[in-house]
């Protein structure tokens, strides 16, 4: 069955090891949903979803807020934060899927999707870009992993 939630991966937490986080006050900006990959617009103060070629203002990952439903963007306007992603800690993240089976241990970068994961084409962890690891295999059909930032 695919994974298309984050609370298939086992609970709607962003951050997996439960230590403690620095985070970025923000706005929701009605598109982006906990587990994007975010940047946030200046002007507005918004949360934007990065992307290869469009928003490449990496700044980590959008956390869970319990007063939304789950798999729903943040309302537009409503406060919200931003986890900064700690080098070797796993998060759960929303993904492009993979269309086909994945083992764990392969890296992953910034996607053309607004605020996905997709996996990398250069499989050397060394690669500039990759920005995680998939801690579980990935089967065709998941639009969510877990990963261990690099």
């Amino acid at each position: 069955m695919a994974k298309t939630k984050i609370s298939d991966l086992g609970g709607r937490e962003i951050i997996i090891s439960g230590k403690p986080h620095k985070l970025i006050p923000a706005l929701g900006n009605g598109v982006a949903k906990p587990g994007d990959s975010v940047g946030i617009t200046d002007a507005t103060g918004k949360v934007v979803g990065t992307d290869v070629g469009a928003s490449e203002m990496f700044r980590g990952f959008l956390d869970n807020d319990y007063k939304t439903a789950e798999n729903t963007a943040i309302p537009d306007g409503n406060p919200c934060n931003i986890i900064i992603p700690i080098s070797g800690e796993s998060y759960r993240l929303n993904c492009t899927d993979p269309t086909g089976a994945v083992v764990s241990g392969l890296p992953h970068t910034m996607s053309t999707t607004a605020g996905k994961i997709t996996g990398a084409a250069n499989t050397n962890i060394n690669t500039a870009g990759n920005l995680v690891v998939n801690n579980l295999p990935l089967a065709n059909g998941d639009t969510v992993m877990e990963a261990t930032y690099l």
